[in-house]
């Protein structure tokens, strides 16, 4: 089955449009997907906006869920295409800094007016080919300026996260902060350390996987809402609001070779032993709430990179090991990226394709079985044996498995 094309999701969020105003109801093209289509760029997923009350949104669209029970938020199957659809709405008094105690159903002017910024507060039918913008939105975003709507301090203390999310836009759209805006977000950046950590960390993961990553970094500095998130022990210092090591990044990254990046242009030293590695990665998991494999990507590819540096008198098992790991092309991106100099990169891209025409881990000529017929029993010195006789092969010691089976025989008996 082909992949949906994204036409054919606006197509078809274009067709629940239709359902809705067929049935007598406003309905809308709303937020980011408005946003997008202006910019001349193609919306992953397509919102609706609706004075439908989500029972009425329902008796239209029998397969769908109501996932937002308290603020009206239906997500309709249509075509096999999931998409949220929310009835126009009021937010009543935010008491957690993070969701309204209350909702009220309204009009689509009041349901704008409730919304972060100007460029995500946009309506557009796709019916009639109207956009509708009751904040300002359109020149806002022709102007490339992120302005809140209403108040700007009034809507971060609503909701303490909109902070991290003017960061990534502005960062994502390549716009300027608007400076009311901006200052309100200097001002209450302390607020964001009553925001649960998951949902900070999910926000600095969208930044750091995109190429803008630098730019919205140094937002993030300068408006002082690391520091909220940050390891304690460890104070973040740039100089000059330089960021090398994310500046050299590639567009595309994972998150966790964004955010080595990240602690190595941030840390004082670039050299870390172990311990400290470990000390950092570990706060970073409990402040972000990082899985453990993003935590275990992090800290390894920090300790490999020391290694990697010191390819030249690796030895050769070591090296080969190290360019078979699962986690090996993020340590060369990183590697690249603190070496700028291609003097410095291109032996060791030279080395690795000499050594890749032949499979750089293959199967062992020597086995637990093997030595538990040799005798051996299952102990420390077992698997001791086992590697050390792996890395030989590795550095090609052995032509075959005879002469392998020959070498742990003489190293079994202390020959």
């Amino acid at each position: 089955m082909n992949k949906e094309s994204k036409p054919d999701r606006r197509r078809i969020a274009a067709e629940v449009v239709q359902t809705l105003q067929t049935s007598g109801h406003e309905a809308y093209f709303a937020g980011g997907c408005v946003r997008d289509q202006i910019m001349g760029n193609t919306p992953e997923d397509y919102d609706i906006a609706t004075s439908a009350r989500p029972e009425q949104v329902m008796e239209l669209f029998p397969r769908s869920m109501h996932v937002g029970v308290a603020f009206g938020v239906v997500m309709v199957r249509h075509h096999g295409r999931p998409m949220e659809v929310a009835t126009f709405r009021s937010d009543g008094v935010y008491s957690d800094g993070r969701r309204p105690d209350s909702v009220t159903y309204t009009t689509a002017e009041h349901d704008a007016q409730r919304r972060d910024f100007t460029c995500n507060g946009l309506f557009f039918d796709p019916v009639t080919q109207k956009l509708i913008d009751y904040v300002g939105g359109q020149a806002d975003i022709n102007a490339k300026i992120l302005r809140a709507i209403g108040e700007p301090p009034h809507r971060f203390h609503e909701d303490h996260l909109r902070m991290m999310r003017a960061i990534r836009f502005a960062a994502r759209l390549q716009f300027s902060i608007e400076p009311v805006t901006w200052a309100a977000i200097v001002a209450n950046a302390e607020k964001l350390s009553e925001i649960s950590r998951e949902r900070i960390g999910q926000e600095l993961r969208k930044m750091l996987v995109h190429p803008q990553r630098c730019v919205a970094v140094k937002l993030l500095l300068n408006g002082g809402l690391l520091h909220t998130f940050w390891p304690e022990h460890l104070e973040p210092t740039v100089k000059e609001n330089n960021l090398p090591m994310l500046s050299a990044l590639p567009g595309k990254t994972s998150f966790p070779l964004a955010l080595a990046a990240m602690l190595l242009d941030l840390t004082v030293r670039r050299a870390h032993n172990s311990a400290s590695v470990a000390m950092l990665c570990t706060a970073l998991q409990e402040n972000l709430v990082l899985s453990t494999e993003e935590t275990q990507w992090t800290q390894w590819l920090l300790n490999n990179l020391p290694t990697l540096a010191q390819w030249r008198t690796l030895r050769l098992a070591a090296f080969r090991r190290l360019l078979a790991h699962i986690w090996s092309s993020d340590l060369l991106t990183l590697y690249a990226t603190a070496h700028p100099d291609d003097a410095e990169v291109r032996p060791l891209t030279e080395r690795i394709t000499e050594l890749k025409k032949k499979p750089l881990t293959p199967d062992r000529f020597v086995n637990g079985s093997d030595l538990i017929a040799m005798g051996v029993q299952p102990g420390p010195r077992f698997k001791l044996w086992l590697e050390e006789l792996y890395d030989r092969q590795l550095e090609n010691n052995f032509a075959d498995r005879a002469v392998a089976l020959k070498a742990a025989e003489d190293l079994i008996h202390g020959i």
